[in-house]
C-alpha cells in the first residue's frame, strides 16, 4: 500500500472513531445552545408559538429580585464547593499515591461517590443530617448540645449541598493523582538535600508542580458543581430555606419546568454561562500571574 493510501486508510478510520462523539456533541451540545441562543430572546410557554422580544427578556429579568438572590447564593456555593473539591482531591492525592497496602482499596473509596446516583447521595444526606438519628444529631448530643434541623438554616443548607459537592470529588482526586506521580523524584531528592522538610518540600516542589493541574481542575468545577448539586438541591431544600440555596440552575429549573417560562430560562442559562465564563477567565488570569507555567511564551 503507497503513503497515500495509508494516510487515506488512517484518516478514515479516525472519522469512523470520532462521528459517534462529534454526533452526540452536535445532537446534546451544539443544536441545544443554538437553540437556547435564540429561545432567550423570545416568550416561549412551548403551549404557543414562541414570540421574539428582543432584549425585552432580560430587561425584566434584572428587575427579579430573584436573580440578585440567585446570583448570591451561586457565589457563596461556589466560594464554598470549590475550594473543598480541589482541596479534598489533592489531600487524598497525597495521600495515596504511594503504592502501599490499601491504598487500592483507598482509591476505589475515594472515586465510589462519583459513580452513585445523585437521588441516592441526597437520601444519604438526609439521614447525615436529621437531628433525631442521624450523625450530626448524635454528635452534637453527644457533646451536651441540642440538635436544631441543619436544613432549616441558611447556612447549615448552604453548608449540606456543598459538602454534597465536594463528597464526589472522585474524578479531580484521580487527576491530581496521576499528576502528582509524574513529579520527578530528582526534584525532592535535592530538596532533601537542602534541609528541606515535609511541608517545606511540599510548598516549594508538590505545590508549584501541580498547580497547571489544580488551575484547571478548578475551572472545571466551576463548570460542573452546580450541575452536579441541582438534584439534591431539588430534593432537600428545594431551594431554601429563605432562598439560600436556589443557585442560578435552581432558578433556572424553576422558570423553564415549574412555570413553563422556557424564555426566561434559556435567558437565565445564558447568564449563567456569561457568569461562569468571567469567573473562569479571572481564575485563570489570577493563576498565570502566580504560577509561570502558566503563563505565555
Amino acid at each position: 500500500m503507497t503513503s497515500g493510501g495509508r494516510r487515506l486508510g488512517y484518516r478514515a478510520g479516525l472519522w469512523a472513531i470520532l462521528s459517534p462523539f462529534l454526533f452526540g456533541a452536535l445532537v446534546l451540545v451544539v443544536i441545544p445552545v443554538i437553540a437556547t441562543s435564540y429561545y432567550a430572546f423570545t416568550r416561549y410557554d412551548a403551549i404557543t408559538p414562541a414570540r421574539f422580544v428582543g432584549l425585552d427578556v432580560f430587561r425584566d429579568l434584572l428587575r427579579y429580585p430573584e436573580l440578585r438572590s440567585a446570583l448570591v447564593s451561586t457565589g457563596v456555593f461556589l466560594a464554598l464547593a470549590v475550594p473543598l473539591r480541589i482541596a479534598g482531591g489533592l489531600a487524598l492525592a497525597l495521600l495515596m499515591h504511594r503504592r502501599e497496602r490499601f491504598a487500592g482499596t483507598g482509591r476505589v473509596a475515594a472515586y465510589a461517590p462519583v459513580v452513585i446516583p445523585e437521588p441516592a447521595t441526597a437520601l444519604v444526606w438526609l439521614w447525615i443530617v436529621n437531628p433525631i438519628y442521624g450523625p450530626v444529631g448524635l454528635l452534637t448530643r453527644a457533646v451536651g448540645g441540642s440538635p436544631n434541623p441543619v436544613l432549616l438554616s441558611t447556612w447549615g443548607a448552604r453548608l449540606t449541598i456543598a459538602a454534597i459537592a465536594a463528597f464526589a470529588l472522585g474524578e479531580g482526586f484521580l487527576v491530581t493523582l496521576a499528576a502528582r506521580r509524574e513529579l520527578p523524584v530528582q526534584l525532592y531528592d535535592v530538596a532533601r538535600t537542602e534541609g528541606a522538610g515535609g511541608w517545606s518540600a511540599f510548598r516549594r516542589v508538590t505545590l508549584p508542580g501541580l498547580t497547571p493541574v489544580l488551575g484547571l481542575l478548578s475551572a472545571r468545577d466551576l463548570l460542573t458543581s452546580m450541575q452536579v448539586t441541582l438534584v439534591p438541591t431539588l430534593l432537600l431544600t428545594r431551594g431554601g430555606p429563605l432562598n439560600a440555596t436556589k443557585t442560578l440552575p435552581v432558578l433556572i429549573y424553576e422558570r423553564g419546568f415549574r412555570e413553563l417560562r422556557f424564555g426566561d430560562a434559556a435567558a437565565l442559562a445564558l447568564v449563567l454561562t456569561l457568569v461562569t465564563g468571567l469567573l473562569v477567565a479571572l481564575q485563570f488570569r489570577l493563576l498565570r500571574r502566580w504560577s509561570p507555567s502558566l503563563r505565555h511564551d
